[in-house]
């Protein structure tokens, strides 16, 4: 891995979608914190790929279309970000928070709770696994690097893809491969490596960056509850989350198993991240249903676990039908039950699409 790569790395993968998410963020007026800019910059790329994706890949059109205009839409949020950021700074607001005193012990905990993070990322690194599912996605990935076209070719034989291949429906509707692909070819890596080491380190920091966020929920800021004992208690979950995943390991299938070895699949992001992204906004949405911001991160969220999985597909509908249902019952708001269905019309859509090219392969024999 040359310099060039390293550089592209920081750019493409970690600064451009922070940016693009702090702009997102600022137009959506949410917390401009570092992990809500990271996640929502993630939510805001997988959406625009999955979008894209099903299209092109019907029409046989370019990958690299898909590839720049990612990029370009990335690159526009991230100037919305840039601008609000400077105009920030130039206010020179400074928040009653930071001003506070941190305990000792807070502090132990924090520097704790960060170096285990950097373990388990550094067995990330040294431990990666390949299996069978390589072919699913990362040989996927690099053929379409490589013919800039998106499910041409069927890695398992080398014949063309057609309609009536058995999981042609599964990676038509959840384009993960197409992520895959566009980390490497932005980076100028081989997909391969982008997906076993780059992707992988970065996609297990970004669940981090969730449960933290997560745990700012659990445990919220009160009069009673100062800075320090507040840190203290979110440093304590996330820490207690990852044990949990390190000591997963009680199931080739469990989800702490894929979160540490096969991350880089689709289907291991919709556990570790995306089923847990949901949960996080069903909390958020319970304070206040009413912030449209808040209905509108979740959209991106649903696009996002459609791109992961076709298994995300129902679970997202699944999750969100069933959160709108209880939240529009304990407020007594019946339009939240309308948003949360309107916010499950892209699990509907890519449903259906892939229920119409199963029925396309059962009338064709």
């Amino acid at each position: 891995m040359s310099f060039t790569n390293i550089l592209l790395i920081l750019i493409m993968l970690v600064l451009l979608p922070t940016l693009s998410g702090y702009g997102l963020g600022r137009l959506l007026r949410v917390d401009g914190k570092l992990s809500d800019a990271v996640i929502m910059g993630y939510l805001l790329l997988w959406t625009v790929i999955q979008i894209m994706s099903v299209p092109v890949t019907l029409m046989k059109g370019s990958f690299r279309l898909i590839a720049w205009t990612t990029t370009a839409v990335l690159i526009a949020f991230a100037a919305v970000g840039i601008a609000a950021f400077m105009k920030s700074g130039k206010n020179g607001e400074k928040s009653k928070d930071k001003t506070e005193k941190v305990s000792a012990f807070a502090l132990i905990l924090a520097v704790g709770c960060i170096a285990f993070t950097l373990f388990i990322v550094y067995k990330i690194i040294s431990l990666y696994h390949f299996d069978a599912d390589d072919t699913r996605y990362v040989v996927n990935a690099v053929d379409i690097v490589r013919t800039d076209k998106i499910l041409l070719t069927d890695p398992t034989s080398g014949t063309g893809f057609t309609l009536r291949y058995g999981d042609f429906y599964k990676d038509l509707v959840s384009s993960w491969s197409v992520f895959l692909a566009y980390a490497g070819y932005m980076t100028r890596l081989s997909p391969t490596i982008a997906a076993h080491t780059v992707l992988h380190v970065i996609l297990y920091l970004l669940i981090i960056c969730l449960y933290w966020k997560l745990s700012g929920v659990l445990i919220p800021e009160t009069e009673e509850r100062d800075r320090s004992s507040r840190l203290e208690g979110r440093c304590i979950m996330v820490y207690l989350v990852q044990l949990l995943i390190a000591y997963g390991y009680y199931s080739v299938q469990s989800s702490e198993t894929f979160i540490l070895t096969r991350l880089w699949q689709g289907k291991a992001m919709a556990a570790g991240f995306g089923v847990p992204l949901l949960f996080l906004m069903g909390l958020r949405l319970y304070e206040k249903p009413d912030r449209k911001a808040l209905w509108a991160i979740l959209l991106l969220a649903e696009f996002s676990l459609c791109h992961m999985s076709a298994m995300g597909i129902v679970i997202a509908a699944i999750v969100t039908a069933v959160m709108s249902f209880c939240i529009a019952i304990a407020k007594k708001k019946p339009l939240v039950l309308i948003l949360g269905m309107l916010c499950c019309i892209p699990s509907a859509a890519y449903f259906v699409i892939g229920r119409m090219v199963d029925f396309y392969k059962f009338i064709t024999g």
